[in-house]
């Protein structure tokens, strides 16, 4: 059986994952509305392409994370060949 908690928080955390490389690659798509900025309208955080990408690898390893605890997939490693 499937750990429903567990594959809740892996489309969580790689639709999260998505939205970050897209702001990577050049999407504007809620981008300005996630900026924290003063009363005056200044950006407090100005973050690079690379920042965005960072971000989203942790999100998506997470996620994958997840996905395995559910035991929805699993990894077998060939030791020795």
């Amino acid at each position: 059986m499937y750990s429903i908690g567990s594959i809740v928080l892996f489309a969580i955390l790689t639709v999260l994952g998505i939205i970050h490389f897209s702001w990577a690659f050049g999407g504007t798509w809620g981008f300005e509305k996630t900026l924290p900025t003063t009363e005056s309208g200044e950006k407090v955080l100005n973050p690079k392409t690379i920042d965005s990408a960072i971000v989203g690898l942790g999100l998506s390893f997470f996620g994958f994370f997840y996905l395995l605890k559910s035991g929805f997939v699993q990894l077998q490693f060939l030791i020795g060949y």
